[in-house]
Protein backbone atom coordinates (compact mmCIF):
# COMPACT_ATOMS: atom_id res chain seq x y z
CA UNK A 1 0.00 0.00 0.00
CA UNK A 2 1.22 3.50 -0.69
CA UNK A 3 1.23 6.51 1.52
CA UNK A 4 -2.10 8.22 2.13
CA UNK A 5 -2.46 11.62 3.74
CA UNK A 6 -5.43 12.10 6.04
CA UNK A 7 -6.93 14.88 8.12
CA UNK A 8 -5.54 15.00 11.64
CA UNK A 9 -7.40 13.49 14.53
CA UNK A 10 -8.57 15.90 17.21
CA UNK A 11 -5.77 17.48 19.24
CA UNK A 12 -3.23 15.40 17.34
CA UNK A 13 -0.46 17.98 17.67
CA UNK A 14 -0.55 17.69 21.43
CA UNK A 15 0.81 14.12 21.41
CA UNK A 16 3.60 14.45 18.85
CA UNK A 17 6.92 13.47 20.49
CA UNK A 18 5.13 13.15 23.81
CA UNK A 19 6.06 9.61 24.85
CA UNK A 20 9.38 8.77 23.27
CA UNK A 21 10.22 5.07 23.48
CA UNK A 22 13.34 5.33 21.31
CA UNK A 23 15.13 8.66 20.87
CA UNK A 24 17.93 7.03 18.84
CA UNK A 25 15.88 4.77 16.58
CA UNK A 26 18.09 3.24 13.86
CA UNK A 27 15.32 2.00 11.58
CA UNK A 28 14.96 -1.54 12.88
CA UNK A 29 11.42 -2.87 13.30
CA UNK A 30 9.65 -1.24 16.25
CA UNK A 31 6.03 -1.18 17.45
CA UNK A 32 4.48 2.12 18.56
CA UNK A 33 1.35 2.19 20.71
CA UNK A 34 -0.92 5.27 20.59
CA UNK A 35 1.06 8.39 21.65
CA UNK A 36 4.42 6.54 21.42
CA UNK A 37 7.19 8.19 19.45
CA UNK A 38 10.45 7.10 17.85
CA UNK A 39 13.10 9.49 16.54
CA UNK A 40 15.89 8.79 14.06
CA UNK A 41 18.39 11.58 14.86
CA UNK A 42 20.13 11.49 11.47
CA UNK A 43 18.65 10.08 8.28
CA UNK A 44 20.61 9.19 5.14
CA UNK A 45 21.09 12.02 2.65
CA UNK A 46 19.29 9.97 -0.02
CA UNK A 47 15.92 8.31 -0.41
CA UNK A 48 14.68 6.17 2.47
CA UNK A 49 11.69 3.82 2.75
CA UNK A 50 9.44 4.01 5.82
CA UNK A 51 7.21 0.92 6.08
CA UNK A 52 4.35 0.92 8.57
CA UNK A 53 1.57 -1.51 9.46
CA UNK A 54 -1.34 -1.45 11.90
CA UNK A 55 -1.12 -4.67 13.95
CA UNK A 56 -4.57 -4.45 15.53
CA UNK A 57 -6.73 -7.57 15.25
CA UNK A 58 -9.83 -5.36 15.26
CA UNK A 59 -11.21 -3.55 12.22
CA UNK A 60 -9.94 -0.08 13.01
CA UNK A 61 -8.09 2.89 11.52
CA UNK A 62 -4.87 4.14 13.08
CA UNK A 63 -2.69 7.10 12.21
CA UNK A 64 0.97 8.11 12.18
CA UNK A 65 2.54 11.56 12.12
CA UNK A 66 5.98 11.98 10.55
CA UNK A 67 7.95 15.16 11.19
CA UNK A 68 11.47 16.26 10.31
CA UNK A 69 13.62 19.30 10.96
CA UNK A 70 10.81 21.27 12.57
CA UNK A 71 8.59 21.03 9.48
CA UNK A 72 4.83 20.45 9.74
CA UNK A 73 3.82 16.80 10.17
CA UNK A 74 2.64 14.47 7.44
CA UNK A 75 -0.29 12.34 8.63
CA UNK A 76 -0.60 8.77 7.38
CA UNK A 77 -3.61 6.49 7.69
CA UNK A 78 -2.87 2.96 8.91
CA UNK A 79 -5.81 0.60 8.35
CA UNK A 80 -5.76 -2.61 10.39
CA UNK A 81 -6.16 -6.18 9.04
CA UNK A 82 -3.83 -5.50 6.09
CA UNK A 83 -1.28 -8.21 5.36
CA UNK A 84 1.24 -5.90 3.78
CA UNK A 85 2.86 -2.68 4.96
CA UNK A 86 2.08 0.78 3.71
CA UNK A 87 5.06 2.71 2.38
CA UNK A 88 6.29 6.31 2.53
CA UNK A 89 9.33 7.12 0.38
CA UNK A 90 11.14 10.37 1.02
CA UNK A 91 14.54 12.03 1.22
CA UNK A 92 14.82 13.66 4.62
CA UNK A 93 18.26 14.99 3.55
CA UNK A 94 20.11 14.05 6.71
CA UNK A 95 17.58 15.66 9.03
CA UNK A 96 15.93 13.74 11.84
CA UNK A 97 12.79 11.69 11.27
CA UNK A 98 10.31 11.64 14.14
CA UNK A 99 7.42 9.15 13.97
CA UNK A 100 4.47 9.28 16.38
CA UNK A 101 1.46 7.00 16.65
CA UNK A 102 -1.26 9.64 16.65
CA UNK A 103 -4.15 7.19 16.88
CA UNK A 104 -6.67 8.17 19.54
CA UNK A 105 -5.31 7.55 23.06
CA UNK A 106 -6.65 4.30 24.46
CA UNK A 107 -7.47 2.90 21.03
CA UNK A 108 -6.26 -0.52 19.95
CA UNK A 109 -3.89 0.60 17.19
CA UNK A 110 -0.33 -0.67 17.68
CA UNK A 111 1.61 0.26 14.54
CA UNK A 112 4.90 -1.32 13.53
CA UNK A 113 7.48 0.83 11.74
CA UNK A 114 10.73 -0.01 9.97
CA UNK A 115 13.12 1.88 7.69
CA UNK A 116 14.55 0.30 4.55
CA UNK A 117 17.46 1.42 2.41
CA UNK A 118 21.10 0.66 1.62
CA UNK A 119 23.18 0.22 4.75
CA UNK A 120 20.29 0.48 7.23
CA UNK A 121 20.86 -1.53 10.44
CA UNK A 122 19.04 -4.82 10.94
CA UNK A 123 19.01 -5.74 7.26
CA UNK A 124 20.84 -8.65 5.70
CA UNK A 125 20.45 -8.22 1.96
CA UNK A 126 21.20 -11.14 -0.34
CA UNK A 127 23.73 -10.44 -3.08
CA UNK A 128 22.31 -9.38 -6.45
CA UNK A 129 24.72 -10.53 -9.21
CA UNK A 130 24.95 -8.61 -12.48
CA UNK A 131 25.29 -11.66 -14.74
CA UNK A 132 21.58 -12.33 -15.26
CA UNK A 133 21.23 -14.83 -12.42
CA UNK A 134 17.79 -14.47 -10.80
CA UNK A 135 17.64 -14.04 -7.03
CA UNK A 136 14.56 -15.24 -5.07
CA UNK A 137 13.27 -12.49 -2.79
CA UNK A 138 10.73 -13.06 -0.02
CA UNK A 139 8.34 -10.35 1.21
CA UNK A 140 10.12 -7.78 3.42
CA UNK A 141 13.54 -9.01 2.26
CA UNK A 142 16.15 -7.06 0.29
CA UNK A 143 18.84 -7.67 -2.28
CA UNK A 144 21.73 -5.44 -3.33
CA UNK A 145 24.45 -5.47 -5.95
CA UNK A 146 26.73 -3.33 -8.12
CA UNK A 147 25.90 -2.56 -11.73
CA UNK A 148 28.77 -2.21 -14.20
CA UNK A 149 29.14 1.06 -16.16
CA UNK A 150 26.95 0.12 -19.14
CA UNK A 151 23.30 -0.28 -20.04
CA UNK A 152 21.60 -2.70 -17.67
CA UNK A 153 18.17 -4.16 -17.08
CA UNK A 154 16.58 -4.72 -13.67
CA UNK A 155 13.77 -7.27 -13.88
CA UNK A 156 11.04 -7.80 -11.28
CA UNK A 157 9.03 -11.00 -11.69
CA UNK A 158 6.26 -12.75 -9.76
CA UNK A 159 5.01 -15.83 -11.64
CA UNK A 160 2.61 -17.08 -8.95
CA UNK A 161 0.01 -14.48 -9.90
CA UNK A 162 0.27 -12.76 -6.52
CA UNK A 163 0.37 -8.98 -6.61
CA UNK A 164 3.91 -7.93 -5.75
CA UNK A 165 5.29 -4.51 -4.80
CA UNK A 166 8.95 -3.54 -5.03
CA UNK A 167 10.99 -0.46 -4.17
CA UNK A 168 14.40 -0.04 -5.75
CA UNK A 169 17.00 2.62 -4.97
CA UNK A 170 19.93 3.62 -7.14
CA UNK A 171 21.34 6.04 -9.66
CA UNK A 172 21.36 9.84 -9.68
CA UNK A 173 18.88 11.84 -7.63
CA UNK A 174 16.26 13.97 -9.34
CA UNK A 175 15.65 17.64 -8.55
CA UNK A 176 13.71 16.70 -5.39
CA UNK A 177 16.51 14.47 -4.09
CA UNK A 178 14.71 11.23 -4.89
CA UNK A 179 16.32 8.16 -6.42
CA UNK A 180 13.82 5.53 -5.24
CA UNK A 181 11.14 3.96 -7.41
CA UNK A 182 8.14 1.81 -6.48
CA UNK A 183 6.56 -0.56 -8.98
CA UNK A 184 3.99 -3.36 -8.80
CA UNK A 185 3.32 -6.42 -10.97
CA UNK A 186 0.20 -8.58 -11.28
CA UNK A 187 -1.62 -5.39 -10.34
CA UNK A 188 -5.25 -5.76 -11.40
CA UNK A 189 -6.20 -2.97 -8.99
CA UNK A 190 -4.25 -0.15 -10.65
CA UNK A 191 -3.73 -1.64 -14.11
CA UNK A 192 -1.00 -0.47 -16.48
CA UNK A 193 0.33 2.95 -15.47
CA UNK A 194 3.56 4.90 -15.66
CA UNK A 195 6.03 5.54 -18.51
CA UNK A 196 4.84 4.65 -22.03
CA UNK A 197 1.31 3.75 -20.90
CA UNK A 198 -0.41 7.13 -21.16
CA UNK A 199 -1.73 6.67 -17.62
CA UNK A 200 -0.29 8.40 -14.53
CA UNK A 201 0.77 5.99 -11.77
CA UNK A 202 -0.95 6.03 -8.36
CA UNK A 203 0.59 8.37 -5.76
CA UNK A 204 3.98 7.10 -4.63
CA UNK A 205 4.45 4.72 -7.57
CA UNK A 206 6.73 4.90 -10.59
CA UNK A 207 4.76 2.28 -12.54
CA UNK A 208 2.21 -0.53 -12.18
CA UNK A 209 1.44 -3.41 -14.55
CA UNK A 210 -1.00 -6.28 -14.92
CA UNK A 211 1.85 -8.41 -16.31
CA UNK A 212 3.83 -10.73 -14.06
CA UNK A 213 7.06 -8.83 -14.73
CA UNK A 214 8.42 -5.32 -15.13
CA UNK A 215 11.72 -4.43 -16.83
CA UNK A 216 13.59 -1.24 -16.00
CA UNK A 217 16.52 -0.29 -18.26
CA UNK A 218 19.21 2.15 -17.11
CA UNK A 219 22.78 3.33 -17.46
CA UNK A 220 23.83 4.96 -14.22
CA UNK A 221 27.60 4.60 -14.42
CA UNK A 222 28.53 2.04 -11.77
CA UNK A 223 26.02 2.35 -8.93
CA UNK A 224 24.89 0.09 -6.15
CA UNK A 225 21.35 -1.13 -6.81
CA UNK A 226 19.10 -1.91 -3.84
CA UNK A 227 15.74 -3.72 -4.06
CA UNK A 228 13.22 -4.37 -1.26
CA UNK A 229 10.16 -6.61 -1.64
CA UNK A 230 7.29 -4.74 0.05
CA UNK A 231 4.60 -7.29 -0.87
CA UNK A 232 2.05 -8.91 1.40
CA UNK A 233 3.43 -11.45 3.87
CA UNK A 234 1.18 -13.98 2.15
CA UNK A 235 2.70 -13.44 -1.31
CA UNK A 236 5.05 -15.97 -2.87
CA UNK A 237 8.74 -15.22 -3.28
CA UNK A 238 9.54 -13.01 -6.25
CA UNK A 239 12.54 -13.13 -8.59
CA UNK A 240 14.93 -10.21 -9.14
CA UNK A 241 17.37 -10.18 -12.05
CA UNK A 242 20.11 -7.72 -12.97
CA UNK A 243 21.57 -8.27 -16.43
CA UNK A 244 23.88 -6.55 -18.91
CA UNK A 245 22.80 -5.32 -22.33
Amino acid sequence: MTRRKSPPLSAVYSVIDRYSIDETWDGQSLTLNPSDNANMPITPSGSLILAYQNLSTQNTMGQLAVTSGGNPPTFLNAQSLQNQPSVLINNWQGQNMSVTNTSLPGSNNPISIAAYGPGMPGQTCVTLPSDGTSVPLAPMACTQGMAPPRYMQLIFQETSGDRAIFVFIGGPMDSSGNNAYMISVNDSINGNTGPNTGQPPPPGYYATTTANNYIYSFNWGSPTVYVANMSSALAADAAITLRKL
